[in-house]
């Protein structure tokens, strides 16, 4: 020990002797504790008691189970999520309405991929025996990826194309195959068996849903309903295309790169492909 260290120490020797002089005001004497002995004692029996009633009461709550009283954290927070995936839903609606109103943005970019780049991707990854493939289209727009299905081989019965906006939907039974199946629905509640697609696209749809939590629990939901050995094939813009879209589209849009799908698609592999300002991604369950 150094000498600056052992100043230190009685410096602190001198203040704690200086502080308990003043105690002396506020604690009793020996003397004065035996001559309010009765009391002392009386006010410990009491918080004794006070202890016992607490302890009790939380052994019954316990009992009875503590989440009918005690805030539950989970159950809070799940709330909080359904309520904003409710609002984003609401408001993507209202997205939908409006942008079919004004022009065709939600069609054109949905026809944007090649279909040569969509066949070499099919082939590259042996899903490309099309009278044996189950194929779901995710804002399937007015069925034209379900038709070049059907016009490969898929059979008619073997295709569901979805989307959130009824007039979409009556507008792609009227030019397609009465055998293909059209539905209105979101794609995080999937009214299919696990397992049962072996081809899942989704093209200019992730992009627009603006809330994590849905986009989220969308990528749970395809995962779901993907066959072990199917794809899902997204095609999106990348965040450097946000930017030269006009307002409406650039506030309405968010640009997705890999991290991001990684993020979507929990537990599965991804391989990205930049192509000018979108990105087309392949996503497959990871073997086990």
């Amino acid at each position: 020990m150094n000498a600056k260290e052992k100043e230190q120490i009685k410096g602190l020797l001198k203040d704690i002797k200086a502080e308990s002089k003043d105690m002396r005001n506020v604690l009793w004497s020996r003397e004065e504790m035996m001559e309010n002995k009765d009391f002392i004692n009386s006010v410990n029996l009491n918080m004794e008691k006070m202890m016992d009633h607490i302890m009790n009461s939380l052994y019954q709550y316990q009992k009875i189970g503590w989440k009918k009283f005690l805030p539950n954290k989970e159950l809070i927070e799940q709330k909080e999520q359904d309520e904003r995936i409710k609002k984003e839903k609401e408001r993507f609606m209202k997205w939908i309405e409006r942008v079919t109103e004004i022009d065709d943005f939600y069609y054109l970019f949905h026809r944007q991929l090649a279909e040569e780049k969509l066949l070499k991707t099919l082939s590259d990854y042996g899903c490309d025996d099309f009278q044996k493939a189950s194929v779901m289209d995710i804002g399937c727009r007015d069925g034209k990826w379900l038709k070049s299905f059907q016009e490969w081989g898929a059979l008619p019965g073997n295709l569901v194309g979805i989307d959130v906006y009824q007039p979409i939907i009556n507008q792609a039974k009227k030019i397609s195959d009465s055998s293909i199946q059209f539905m209105e629905i979101y794609p995080d509640e999937l009214p299919f068996e696990d397992k049962k697609f072996d081809v899942i696209l989704m093209f200019g749809f992730l992009m627009h849903v603006l809330d994590e939590s849905l986009r989220k629990k969308i990528g749970r939901e395809i995962v779901r309903v993907l066959s072990d050995d199917g794809i899902i094939i997204t095609f999106n813009l990348t965040k450097d295309a946000i930017a030269s879209l006009e307002p409406f589209y650039a506030y309405t849009s968010i640009g997705l790169e890999s991290e991001d799908l990684i993020d979507i698609f929990t537990g599965c592999s991804v391989h990205f492909e930049r192509q000018s300002h979108s990105g087309l991604a392949i996503i497959r369950k990871k073997k086990l």
